[in-house]
């Protein structure tokens, strides 16, 4: 089964990763101030690479997503797949021995 976009999590996983990276750089500068300032520094270095990546070839590029294409494809095939599984119960006895 496809998992599906809204599967009925409070908050998205990204951004309850970026918040733990958050408050853990927090923590840091409050330790050691370099030390804070170099999380930071490693931080901001990941989130320009992922925005960069984001608008080159992710979500914010405004391309069609090729995930939900797939997924939609394997919707309509499982949808196909019922709906024939559906007839050929309707055209086969309930009994196993009844069948050819």
């Amino acid at each position: 089964m496809v998992a599906s976009s809204d599967n009925g999590a409070w908050i998205s996983p990204k951004w309850l990763v970026a918040g733990v990276a958050l408050a853990t750089d927090g923590l840091l500068l409050g330790y050691d101030i370099r030390l804070g300032i170099a999380a930071s520094a490693f931080l901001g270095v990941v989130l320009a690479m992922w925005l960069y990546l984001a608008l080159r070839y992710g979500s914010l590029s405004g391309a069609p997503s090729g995930r939900m294409a797939v997924v939609r494809q394997f919707r309509a095939q499982e949808s196909n797949r019922r709906s024939a599984a559906e007839q050929s119960g309707a055209q086969q006895g309930a009994d196993p021995a009844d069948r050819p």
